[in-house]
């Protein structure tokens, strides 16, 4: 009896490095391409995205779009729909541009969460930064007007009690100007006692990023994320030779325009939009859509901003599903993605949302976490599917409503999710 005992806790010892070898080998997979059924996923229910994302091209939710779904580090499918651009100032073109896989969006504020939180969680893992520190012991100048308690923490999961959103495009030229701006700005609700969705609290972390860094937000993304993982299509202000590559936004800044003019909009401000003289009268297609980025920072910003592809997103995405890894790349500790990605104040991560069913769906587990943007663009990352699922539109280019919004894209994601569950068997 003793002996067999022996034998059992010798091969368990020297069964153990193994496996967690092994483990480790798993956590640091490359995405490939590869079969639904062999992830364990009914083809013929994947199938049933086409026609949605059809119904909503046909209902004019968007122009176009591309979805990304990869499961146990493989693309199951991978593909695009209508066009990249389709009107140019509310003309319909004699050839509309097509829409193919490897067309770049304007991500609008998923930027807060592939681009400004990625920086964050890297510099939190090199314990460069905690999420308790103070910003006004990199910003100094941010200590006024009852801002001098606010943390890093409070900027993440957007309680901190800055505004969500003036147009700073009117009192600055440049992202030191912005800066200086939110450091007079006070504050609109006590810290930590509500949470207000906030781009100015996103624009901070870039200003914390670059502070700690020495680097511009887009030169240390690049150098520390994208870089690494070879995302070639990923990046703040695309080059004009890129244009056919991207697929065309807003005519215009119409939305901006009415949240500055109409204060029956939802938006109140003491600017006159007749003063301000820069507003774009033309088809975007490369330049960032939000206009607190493009006019007041250069394009480069904590809130809004990045550019990229689907096939981009899904490797980055990878890398957070592997625990911080991608094949030998190592980006940050897995202990900091699980905690940006747990609940930690209103129901919602650091910098990730939680729980969004209204366009993550119905049947994903509590350990999901996403984000979207202005622009019709949704990410959702499932750890406990090792599934991720990319939805980027460029529902803009359709031109807004009568009301002057724009048609939500939520619910084409919610569609689209829930059929991708449905096919897991």
């Amino acid at each position: 009896m003793n002996k067999i005992l022996v034998v059992m806790l010798v091969v368990l010892t020297i069964s153990a490095p193994f496996f967690s070898k092994a483990s480790a080998a798993a956590q640091s997979s490359k995405l490939s391409h590869g079969s639904p059924q062999g992830v364990g996923m009914d083809p013929s229910t994947l199938e049933q995205i086409d026609s949605v994302v059809q119904e909503a091209l046909n209902n004019k939710v968007t122009p176009g779009a591309v979805v990304l779904v990869a499961k146990d580090g493989k693309i199951v499918k991978e593909s695009a729909y209508g066009y990249a651009e389709k009107y140019d100032m509310g003309v319909l073109l004699e050839n509309p541009r097509k829409m193919k896989k490897k067309t770049m969006f304007d991500l609008a504020s998923v930027t807060k969460v592939m681009g400004t939180t990625q920086g964050i969680m890297k510099l939190v893992s090199e314990e460069k930064l905690s999420l308790n520190d103070r910003v006004a012991m990199y910003i100094p100048d941010f200590a006024s007007n009852g801002k001098e308690e606010v943390t890093i923490a409070d900027l993440l999961t957007h309680t901190s009690g800055l505004t969500p959103w003036q147009p700073t495009y009117f009192h600055a030229e440049n992202s030191t100007e912005v800066l200086d701006y939110i450091n007079a700005l006070p504050l609109e609700y006590e810290t930590g006692t509500d949470r207000r969705y906030s781009d100015f609290s996103f624009m901070m972390l870039g200003f914390v990023i670059e502070e700690i860094s020495g680097q511009r937000l887009d030169e240390y993304l690049s150098e520390n994320i994208y870089q690494p993982l070879k995302m070639k299509d990923t990046m703040f202000n695309p080059s004009d030779h890129l244009d056919n590559n991207i697929a065309a936004t807003s005519w215009g800044n119409p939305f901006e325009y009415k949240m500055v003019d109409d204060p029956n909009f939802g938006y109140t401000v003491p600017e006159d939009a007749e003063d301000f003289k820069r507003w774009r009268n033309e088809t975007l297609i490369g330049e960032v859509n939000d206009g607190n980025s493009y006019y007041a920072n250069g394009g480069i910003a904590g809130h809004a901003g990045l550019f990229s592809t689907a096939r981009d997103l899904a490797v980055l995405g990878q890398a957070m599903l592997n625990g911080g890894n991608y094949g030998k790349v190592e980006l940050y500790d897995n202990s900091v993605i699980e905690s940006f990605t747990m609940a930690q104040r209103f129901g919602q991560g650091y910098g990730w949302e939680l729980n969004k069913s209204w366009y993550m769906g119905d049947k994903h587990s509590q350990s999901a976490f996403g984000h979207t943007g202005f622009t019709g663009t949704q990410v959702i990352f499932d750890p406990e599917y090792n599934l991720q699922i990319i939805l980027l539109t460029n529902k803009q280019n359709n031109g807004p409503l009568e009301s002057g919004s724009y048609p939500s894209t939520g619910g084409l994601s919610k569609q689209v999710v829930n059929i991708v569950y449905e096919s897991i068997q």
